[in-house]
């Protein structure tokens, strides 16, 4: 149960990472404003510069999980499952930022 669990949420990560990418590849050609994110990227970054710096920071976020899991920690490899969640929440309120700051 518990793999099929963090593929869901790994996927749900990686779907709203592409949402986020793309609608701040939207706003900055169309100069509304600047990444806010900066770390690692700058201010203007390129796609692959964002999708590189939000597979490191993904990657960070699902480890803890899959270490737990594999240690035979069950219960904190579910617990730590909200952490990618919560990394997939804040890419769809950044897309969500970028889609307002394009009307």
């Amino acid at each position: 149960m518990y793999v099929e669990i963090l593929a869901a949420v790994c996927a749900a990560v990686v779907a709203s990472d592409v949402y986020d990418v793309s609608m701040t590849q939207k706003g900055l050609k169309a100069g509304v404003a600047v990444e806010g994110f900066t770390w690692l990227v700058g201010s203007k970054p390129s796609a692959l510069a964002l999708y590189l710096r939000d597979t490191l920071c993904e990657a960070l976020s699902i480890a803890p999980t899959v270490f737990c899991h594999l240690a035979g920690a069950d219960p904190a490899a579910y617990g730590l499952l909200i952490a990618p969640g919560v990394y997939a929440v804040k890419h769809v309120l950044g897309g969500l930022a970028w889609k307002k700051l394009l009307k």
